[in-house]
């Protein structure tokens, strides 16, 4: 990104935002969605490099406590299980995707379910599911 006038320009490295990853190289710049998938075997907490999250824990339902949405406004975080566990936030705070309250749930107890939250600022609202 160059920045200046008067024919003084200078080259600034971009540093990425949450969610992204930034390549700085000569004459380019690329921008991608951050994080490679992290995957959970117990209760966690999300952390503020996290952005794709398998969970895999075993026996029992698995509790994310989810950063403050007003922290995060606009994060997107991808969630998936490969157990038949269900995945619930530690406080409600999660919209469902039809709408209404927040509540506790993010995924149901599906190997192979998945979910797509973005914080709006509030809560964490669930966009996209399967």
């Amino acid at each position: 990104l160059l920045i200046g006038s008067d024919g003084q320009y200078f080259l600034n490295t971009l540093q990425p935002g949450p969610g992204m990853l930034v390549t700085n190289a000569p004459a380019t710049i690329t921008l991608a969605p951050g994080g490679a998938p992290v995957t959970k075997t117990a209760d966690f907490d999300l952390a503020a490099d996290e952005y794709n999250v398998i969970n895999n824990k075993s026996g029992s339902a698995c509790v994310v406590t989810l950063p403050a949405a007003s922290d995060w406004v606009g994060r997107t975080v991808n969630f998936k299980n490969t157990q038949a566990q269900a995945l619930n936030s530690a406080s409600s705070n999660v919209v469902p995707i039809t709408g209404g309250s927040a509540s506790t749930g993010i995924l149901g107890a599906t190997s192979g379910a998945w979910a797509t939250v973005v914080s709006d600022g509030t809560n964490w609202v669930i966009m996209a599911a399967g």
